[in-house]
């Protein structure tokens, strides 16, 4: 992917992000994802997702594991409603636009694309039943840039 998309800083994350688990994760915004990640040198984990989904809400449980919450106190946490926020979405699109769609970005917003589910086809697709996939994803984030 070239250059990342940069989007204004005052897009903030919509008001389902409670859904998933705001008491225990900082989940911010893209643009303020972005300022964080390249102030803190953390790699960025970001979700795009869209509220009348009924994957992406199975999903949200996986974030209430404890290993998930420990795990993103070592990554910035960015929550992307590919609804709200389109342009971000079709960005960071390089498979198609489905969701939910788990990325790993570098701190200055460059997609890294090994760093995917494994799959074939919607590369950036995690199961949504069990955090072990996600669990995963994250620690492969950890070890490729700590």
């Amino acid at each position: 992917m070239a250059a990342p998309f940069l989007w204004p800083e005052t897009v903030s994350a919509d008001a389902s992000a409670a859904s998933f688990n705001t008491e225990g994760i900082a989940w911010h915004s893209y643009g303020e994802g972005l300022d964080r990640a390249q102030a803190e040198r953390k790699p960025i984990y970001m979700l795009v997702h869209a509220t009348w989904c009924p994957t992406c809400r199975a999903f949200r449980s996986v974030f209430f594991e404890r290993r998930v919450e420990a795990l993103s106190r070592n990554l910035i946490f960015v929550l992307v409603d590919r609804d709200q926020e389109p342009e971000i979405s079709q960005a960071y699109a390089p498979d198609g636009d489905y969701i939910p769609r788990s990325m790993i970005l570098s701190p200055e917003g460059v997609l890294q694309e090994a760093l995917d589910s494994g799959r074939s086809d919607y590369r950036y697709f995690l199961p949504v039943e069990e955090p072990g996939p996600l669990i995963g994803l994250l620690g492969q984030a950890m070890r490729s840039t700590g």
